[in-house]
């Protein structure tokens, strides 16, 4: 049995127990407890799983962020870091959500969660794809990303106490990638905050990094 599920369940990368029935309606779910303390497979919050020989890499822990927390989008620091745009390697996954603010500690990480407003939640991002080298044997899975216009945004809007030209030079922020953003969609996306504090520390960035 456990070959036949890992063979089916493998190229989902994180699974819940409702893709589970999906794939093996019959199947006693008691079978994902026994594999959880064999060590197959790791429980990573409420219903959701991943294989324990699953490579861990980025892609595998944000497809988990966005998968354990939903809905909820990779950004802040986690796509500030992707994008180049801080120097700093992270390692917690950072996302906004619609949810309330949470954090969980898994196998596969830490998952940081950040509450904005659904009026600014939807729009800003970009759908990459988890195993695109698999191709067909793939689960087509995408991860929910941030655009860099909107991951600066998101965290601004959520760290209010970068309020001063020392706390943005704190940031060491890479000032070739900013000035490649900063265009018309950037500012369109800033209006939609509809904060003025959001707009004071943009102009607080621009002004410190000489843009």
């Amino acid at each position: 049995m456990w070959f036949e599920f890992r063979s089916k369940m493998y190229p989902f990368r994180v699974f819940s127990v409702r893709d589970v029935k999906k794939q093996f309606p019959s199947m006693n779910l008691m079978n994902l407890v026994h594999w959880q303390k064999k060590g197959y497979i790791v429980k990573l919050r409420n219903r959701w799983y991943a294989f324990n020989d699953t490579e861990i890499n980025e892609n595998i822990e944000w497809l988990a962020a966005n998968l354990i927390y939903a809905p909820s989008c990779v950004s802040l620091h986690s796509a500030l870091s992707w994008y180049n745009l801080i120097p700093e390697m992270i390692t917690t996954t950072t996302s906004v959500t619609t949810l309330k603010t949470n954090k969980f500690s898994t196998p596969l990480g830490a998952f940081d969660y950040h509450r904005i407003k659904p009026e600014i939640f939807g729009f800003g991002y970009v759908l990459e794809n988890v195993d695109a080298h698999m191709g067909e044997r793939g689960n087509n899975r995408k991860i929910m990303v941030a655009t860099p216009q909107k991951a600066i945004l998101d965290f601004f809007y959520i760290n209010s106490f970068y309020d001063t030209e020392k706390d943005m030079e704190y940031l060491r922020m890479n000032e070739t990638e900013l000035l490649k953003i900063l265009n018309n969609e950037f500012y369109q996306f800033l209006a939609r905050f509809e904060s003025r504090a959001l707009e004071h520390r943009i102009s607080l960035m621009t002004k410190t990094y000489g843009l």
